[in-house]
């Protein structure tokens, strides 16, 4: 249970200052170990710069598809960098927590699949472009270490946007104190295995903001049928909020899952069993006009018996 307070505690920390600037990267990743066992990588992730020469980030990583192994993770890194100009390059060297979760084997069988979560290091060394329509070019090299013998190293390449600061009234009109948003929500869940079996999963979700910046919801959420395996069951998150342009928030939350997990795939009568997990999120909302938003978000369902999944959701509600 542990995980209930790590990954939170992540999240919260990495979001407590506004991100400045957001980027996405992709390329290559290869595991220190084995120099022939590589993959692909991706990362996204959020920076808000401290004074002229420290910022810090929250960022997720994915790392591939290695030999016997699928992992992700969030990082939160801690940069000392040049100072950043209006048009020119920018250097800067990154370092902080990584909590990984890795789609492993236990015997070497893929059948026999194992979801590993702990605690690494994520360093980082990046050279930016500035362009001046405030948009940059970027490539990084950054390093995860500690991972069970694992160690990777990835050179990504991509672009960043830096966000403005809007107004008090816009970030109102996107989220005000005493908002209710009732929403109807649709997609797929992705079992955290080597073969990712997919099902179709549907919510139901009430939220409330409590400022411009924090929201909590209530989610109703089926993650569809695997076999004959079905999980169901209700969340409740706290999400922190940060506007992206005039009409589109970013949202990041965490919180806890209770639901009825059913594990025999062959017996469609099986036994299923009551637990209660972390759940982490990141999504984006869509203000359409001043009582209709939509919305898309991706959760990471965290368990202790080897059954994590991601829940894509997209839908449309009403703002009351």
């Amino acid at each position: 249970m542990r995980y209930t307070f790590l990954v939170p505690t992540l999240f919260f920390v990495s979001f407590l200052a506004h991100a400045q600037d957001a980027s996405l990267l992709a390329g290559g990743m290869r595991v220190d170990q084995n120099a022939d066992d590589s993959s692909f990588a991706v990362a996204l992730g959020y920076n808000h710069h401290l004074n002229k020469y420290l910022s810090v980030s929250a960022d997720y990583l994915n790392e591939g598809h290695p030999k016997l192994h699928h992992r992700d993770g969030l990082g939160a890194q801690l940069w000392l960098h040049t100072p950043v100009p209006t048009r020119g390059w920018s250097f800067a060297a990154g370092f902080g927590p990584y909590y990984y979760f890795d789609t492993t084997t236990g015997n070497g069988s893929l059948a026999d699949y194992r979801n590993e979560h702990g605690w690494g290091q994520l360093m980082s060394l990046s050279a930016r472009y500035h362009l001046a329509s405030n948009a940059y070019l970027e490539t990084r090299l950054s390093h995860t270490h500690g991972i069970t013998s694992h160690d990777t190293t990835m050179l990504l390449f991509g672009a960043g946007y830096e966000l403005r600061n809007l107004p008090r009234e816009i970030r109102l009109q996107n989220a005000e104190q005493g908002d209710n948003v009732l929403m109807l929500l649709a997609g797929r869940a992705i079992v955290n295995s080597f073969k990712s079996e997919t099902s179709t999963s549907s919510g139901l979700e009430y939220r409330r903001t409590l400022n411009p910046n924090v929201e909590w919801s209530v989610i109703l959420m089926n993650e569809g049928k695997v076999d004959a395996a079905e999980r169901k069951g209700v969340s409740g998150q706290v999400w922190l909020l940060r506007p992206f342009t005039e009409r589109t928030v970013l949202e990041m939350g965490f919180g806890a899952y209770a639901m009825r997990d059913q594990l025999d795939r062959t017996d469609s009568h099986a036994e299923r069993d009551k637990h209660m997990v972390p759940i982490a999120s990141i999504g984006m909302r869509y203000r359409i006009n001043d009582s209709l938003r939509a919305q898309l978000t991706w959760s990471r369902v965290i368990t202790s018996y080897e059954r994590d999944s991601d829940v894509f959701l997209v839908g449309a509600g009403v703002a009351f």
